[in-house]
């Protein structure tokens, strides 16, 4: 009831934080955002600049704001050689700004500017700072009437989606884009939004899915020059790569890697920010596949750090888990509890960042304006409760944390990390009397492949059924280690013949998972969905039985469709 109230809370307010962000968006039409000084941010930093830095904001000050449109172009690359530096992106957001408010900026111009600040804030943390210019952007777009501008500021604003976490919402906008094949334009826009479909379905656990769309991405190769093409080939190899790896295909996860490493070192372009990152992740995750424990030991503080300051969720999904399998193998609890300390700081940290993004912004804007008495006021109850909602949440995160870390032992097998027992009888119980199905599976001859090749490989089997079941399912449906071999599946919400499918899709996967040993493995299932008076339990036990008795490798279900 606690856990009830606690989240209940955690939704009100967060919504009360995004419908004040969201009702700010949308009722602010200028494309230049007038409530923020941008020149005396500009001289601001040219008091704490580096060299280039410097250089930059003297060369953009040589301009006068009739010379903007016709050298807008030379100004937008003038910030590239300095957006790795500490201030380099605030420097250039800046200057386009400046350029935006007094340039007279003809529309291409606009929308070159407003993709450039967009990409710059997204160097800066500042994910919030993203979703105003990226807005803005589709509204010229729309307006022009142009296809491929509106397209193109569409799938900017999902890939906005995808820095929070909402890889299905994103994957769902980039679906609804009508693409055409009318030029090389359109082309590179397909190629770039296939590999964003495709990193999204690894984000979600579907590195098959995944796969089958990388297999389409070559074919618009000959719309990129030489040196463009490369920039797109290394992150396409480096997706490759790590599709394979999950999926348990280590040597050809090897190779794309391989592949990657040589490319890169031939690219001249920075089109794909993230590709070096990318790259430095996947091979820090294949080194645990191919038992290479040096190069974890080496690299390990590095991609911590990239891991804890990247935009990236994901990437620092990727680190992190890398790090948890290293330290579970090598049993090493000391720094396995201590990188747990790490995530969960880090997640905190993101955490309270991230509020305190989404007020700053807002109430710069604010105290910038022109306001009278009446606005004061309400301006400064804005910022008392913004500043009560951050402690209240702040504290709400710690309290969600920590509930949810003793639930993660208490609930969790040990040896597969599926959910346990003592958790189906929880859920099962809570789902039994609505519309559910309730899929049982067994691994065919477990007792045989313990007694032929001891626990060890018994083990090592287990652990691999369970992760290729959770890889198939993702985070839509919960697997449980019930005991033994055995595992359930509880599906709610599903049309019986999607259940079937998924099920399918399991014993398929299991069934062609590679081993070190001369052994198959296979798994048999039962899969009964819920009627009237109906243990649905207790049928797909049955089913199971039968299933065992006599094919095996087959699941059988008591489907009427």
């Amino acid at each position: 009831m606690k856990k009830l109230i606690l989240l209940l809370a955690g939704i009100i307010i967060i919504s009360v934080a995004t419908a004040f962000v969201v009702n700010e968006t949308l009722h602010s039409h200028d494309v230049s955002d007038r409530s923020v000084d941008y020149k005396k941010q500009l001289i601001e930093l040219s008091t704490v600049c580096k060299s280039l830095e410097c250089q930059v904001i003297a060369d953009f000050n040589r301009f006068n704001k009739n010379e903007y449109q016709n050298n807008i172009e030379d100004i937008a690359e003038s910030i590239r050689p300095i957006i790795n530096y500490q201030n380099g992106p605030k420097i250039g957001t800046a200057i386009l700004n400046i350029a935006l408010q007094d340039g007279d900026l003809n529309e291409d111009s606009q929308l070159l500017v407003l993709d450039k600040i967009a990409t710059l804030r997204y160097k800066d943390n500042d994910l919030y700072g993203m979703i105003d210019p990226s807005l803005k952007y589709i509204d010229i777009a729309h307006e022009s009437g142009d296809e491929l501008k509106v397209a193109t500021g569409e799938f900017s604003l999902a890939l906005i989606v995808t820095y929070f976490k909402g890889y299905d919402f994103a994957n769902k906008i980039i679906n609804s884009i009508q693409y055409k094949d009318s030029s090389d334009e359109w082309k590179k826009l397909k190629t770039r939004a296939t590999l964003s479909l495709a990193e999204n379905k690894l984000a979600i656990n579907k590195p098959r899915k995944a796969l089958s769309l990388l297999e389409n991405v070559d074919q618009y190769q000959a719309a990129y020059n030489k040196e463009d093409w490369r920039d797109y080939h290394v992150y396409l190899l480096s997706l490759r790569a790590e599709a394979y790896d999950e999926v348990g295909l280590i040597e050809k996860a090897n190779q794309c890697l391989i592949l990657a490493q040589a490319e890169l070192e031939k690219d001249k372009v920075s089109l794909l920010l993230d590709k070096h990152i990318l790259i430095k992740i996947i091979e820090f995750k294949l080194a645990l596949k191919n038992e290479n424990y040096s190069l974890i030991e080496s690299k390990k503080e590095e991609l911590l750090k990239i891991a804890d300051r990247t935009n990236q969720i994901r990437f620092t999904k990727l680190v992190y888990s890398t790090l948890f399998d290293y330290y579970l193998k090598m049993n090493n609890t000391i720094e396995f509890y201590n990188l747990n300390k790490r995530y969960n700081a880090v997640r905190d940290e993101r955490q309270s960042a991230s509020y305190h993004l989404l007020i700053s912004n807002k109430l710069k804007q604010s105290e910038n304006s022109h306001l009278n008495e009446d606005h004061q006021q309400s301006l400064l109850f804005l910022k008392i409760a913004f500043v009560i909602l951050l402690v209240i949440s702040s504290l709400l995160l710690m309290m969600i944390v920590k509930i949810k870390y003793l639930n993660i032992e208490t609930y969790t097998d040990p040896l597969t990390r599926s959910l346990n027992r003592r958790k189906f009888m929880i859920d099962y119980e809570g789902i039994a009397q609505k519309d559910h199905a309730f899929l049982i599976l067994d691994i065919d001859g477990f007792k045989a492949i313990n007694d032929s090749f001891g626990h060890e490989v018994g083990d090592e089997v287990l652990e691999k059924v369970a992760s290729e079941i959770a890889l198939i399912l993702g985070n839509h449906h919960k697997c449980y280690r019930i005991g033994g071999e055995e595992f359930v599946v509880l599906f709610t919400l599903v049309e019986p013949l999607d259940c079937i499918e998924l099920a399918e899709d399991i014993r398929r996967s299991v069934e062609s998972l590679p081993w070190n040993h001369d052994l198959k493995v296979t798994i048999s299932g039962g899969l009964s969905f819920s009627g009237k008076e109906k243990n649905t339990y207790k049928l797909a036990d049955e089913l199971l039985y039968n299933a065992k008795r006599t094919s095996k490798n087959v699941i059988l279900n008591d489907s009427i469709y």
